[in-house]
């Protein structure tokens, strides 16, 4: 009986030990996907400006993704505010700073966007994961 118990509290420590190796490891994998961003330069980007009509708008923007991918812009979503859907936002990524300005710059966007109709200069926020 004392065989078989101490066999079981030996099966159950190796057992817990290899769970938390996994869980170390997990740990690990965490704390290098939230340094990730700063090793590689990753920026998120918001970018808002108003449209004369969001239809119209959004027609040349679809047409113009093999330019913001070409320039290594990775777009999360496009939203329009509650209050005035003319106001829209873009979030997404870039691989550094640099292909923000590069992308911004960019003489493709520049046409693209007044094809679209878009109002006045867009408001860029370039950000980056934060220190703790």
């Amino acid at each position: 009986m004392v065989k078989r118990t101490l066999s079981l509290v030996c099966l159950f420590l190796l057992l817990s030990a290899g769970s938390f190796a996994q869980d170390m490891k997990k740990g690990s994998e965490m704390q290098d996907m939230k340094k990730e961003p700063a090793k590689s330069g990753i920026v998120t980007v918001l970018v808002s400006h108003e449209v004369k009509e969001y239809a119209s708008w959004r027609k040349v923007y679809d047409a113009d993704e093999p330019n913001r991918k070409v320039m290594g812009f990775k777009v999360w979503g496009v939203y329009t505010d509650v209050k005035n859907p003319k106001w829209v936002t873009i979030i997404g990524t870039f691989p550094n700073a640099g292909a923000v300005d590069a992308f911004m710059s960019s003489p493709k966007l520049k046409e693209a966007m007044e094809n679209a109709g878009v109002i006045g200069k867009p408001d860029v926020k370039v950000l980056t994961a934060g220190a703790k």
